[in-house]
């Protein structure tokens, strides 16, 4: 089980300042904050096949007269907790080979800029934050008008502050300043016009 990142406050927060950006200026935020990007479950039961087979065969080495019809039947219970332990996101994070974890997260964060609609804006100014906790990543994709005032290296930046707040167990003090960076780095580029329209929900993603 992955420990929620956001209480109901800091969801109110996040809100609220979504809100405030998109009044001042002419973007379109959506913040994502998920349990995990992927299920993984192939590395779980790949270990917990395993941790059954070693079970069954310590059982007949160790212990000569364990019948072996027991030590059989004993891999499936000894897998299955080893299946349910390694739900844990501890260990299941540590399970999870780096670059698919990078690519699980990536390609969830480009899903996610479709199915909202963030590639669909007036302006071109749709920015999606997204922050998957089993995985401890962080991936920020902006539409073609701010991606050209940013950059790959400006995103970089910003994900890398995003990450260290993880990591100091602070995600929703490090969403709201990297909403902040971001602002005062477009605000000028994009102000608020006078026909301009909420074209995105401000509500929290919180999906998986």
């Amino acid at each position: 089980m992955v420990t929620p990142l956001l209480s109901e406050s800091d969801r109110q927060r996040i809100e609220a300042a979504i809100a405030e950006v998109e009044q001042k200026s002419s973007l379109e935020l959506v913040v994502a904050v998920v349990a995990r990007s992927a299920d993984y479950w192939q590395w779980r039961v790949l270990l917990a096949v395993c941790t059954g087979l070693s079970v069954a065969f310590g059982l007949l080495e160790w212990l000569p007269a364990f019948s072996p019809l027991g030590a059989v039947l004993l891999q499936l219970p000894a897998g299955a907790l080893a299946y349910l332990a390694l739900g844990q996101s501890a260990l299941h994070r540590r399970l999870i080979p780096e670059v698919s974890s990078a690519a699980a997260v990536q390609a969830y964060a480009f899903r996610l800029f479709a199915e909202r609609g963030l590639h669909q804006t007036r302006h071109h100014t749709g920015l999606l934050i997204l922050v998957s906790a089993l995985e401890r990543r962080v991936t920020i994709l902006g539409d073609s008008g701010v991606h050209a005032h940013i950059g790959e290296a400006g995103w970089a930046e910003q994900v890398d502050h995003l990450v260290k707040r993880l990591g100091e167990r602070q995600a929703a003090t490090g969403i709201l300043e990297v909403i902040e960076r971001v602002h005062a780095r477009l605000a000028q580029h994009f102000p608020a016009l006078p026909d301009d329209v909420n074209e995105l929900p401000n509500e929290v993603v919180e999906e998986r």
